[in-house]
Order: C-alpha cells, then sequence, then structure tokens
C-alpha cells in the first residue's frame, strides 16, 4: 500500500509548475527590487555629472581670475539641489605638470602651464530596501540600514 502511495506520487506531475514558481518567486522579486534601488542611484548619479558638467562650464566661460570658487559652489548648489557642504570645487595649477600650492601662482618661463577646474557634487540616495541585510542573512550578521552616497564629478582644463 505505501509502494503504490510513493509510485503514485513520483508519477503525479500535476502543481510542479507552481512549486516551481515558489521557488523562483522570491529571486525574481528581489531582481525587480534591484532594477528600481539601481535606477534611482543611477538617475541621481547623471543629475550630479549633469550640474557638475554645468558648473565646470561656468568656470571656462568666467574663468576665475583670483582662486575664488564662491561663484563655482553657488552654481552647483543651483544645479543640483545639494547643501553647499556637499559640494567641493577645486582649483589647481600645474606647471610641466607639478601641482602647485595656489591657482594664481604663475610658472617659470618654458614651464607649460596648466590649470583645471574640478566639481564634486555628493548626494545620498536613500533606496527602497535594506540590501546589506541580505549578505548579513548568509554571514549571520546582522546589518543596519545606510543610504548609497552618489557622486558625480567633472573636470575642466582653462588654461
Amino acid at each position: 500500500m505505501i509502494y503504490a502511495f510513493v509510485q503514485r506520487l513520483l508519477r503525479d506531475q500535476s502543481g510542479i509548475g507552481f512549486v516551481e514558481l515558489a521557488l523562483v518567486a522570491p529571486l525574481l522579486a528581489l531582481m525587480f527590487l534591484g532594477m528600481i534601488d539601481m535606477s534611482k542611484v543611477i538617475a541621481t548619479r547623471v543629475d550630479l555629472e549633469q550640474a557638475a558638467q554645468r558648473t565646470t562650464d561656468l568656470a571656462l566661460g568666467k574663468r576665475p581670475p583670483n582662486g575664488n570658487t564662491a561663484y563655482l559652489v553657488a552654481e552647483a548648489v543651483a544645479a543640483s539641489g545639494v547643501p553647499s557642504s556637499d559640494v567641493t570645487v577645486t582649483l589647481t595649477c600645474e606647471c610641466n605638470g607639478v601641482v602647485q600650492n595656489k591657482f594664481t601662482d604663475m610658472c617659470n618661463g618654458g614651464q607649460v602651464t596648466r590649470r583645471f577646474a574640478t566639481v564634486s557634487i555628493k548626494k545620498q540616495v536613500s533606496t527602497g530596501f535594506n540590501w546589506r541585510i541580505v549578505g548579513a542573512m548568509f554571514t549571520g550578521g546582522s546589518a543596519t540600514y545606510t543610504p548609497i552616497t552618489v557622486i558625480g564629478d567633472s573636470v575642466v582644463r582653462l588654461q
């Protein structure tokens, strides 16, 4: 009687698709959540890159004569919507590839002068899912949620 029951169970194929779906559904859900979260991160990165490029375009059009970066920081804040503490504008001067102390330094005769404006903007992006907890499930630890820091930057040569 038990042997016949086991044989019947082995031949019965009804419900196999449902069982397979039950095994694959969590993975599909994680992939879907991952696509949503990554699209938020990528969209933010593109926005920050465009804001940084807009700021370096301003630096190229209105060159900083005395090394003052206040108007470039204000432009980056206006373009990106982040606070000024998350914006970094660096002006550098190189003489024959050697970085000088000040942007306004002059190179000696015969040296190649290069001046650069670098804009970096960072922003915290909140994802809809705590991805660290997935890794913690396999290591046995615990994971607290931390947002992802996204950085957009741009460099332009002024001279």
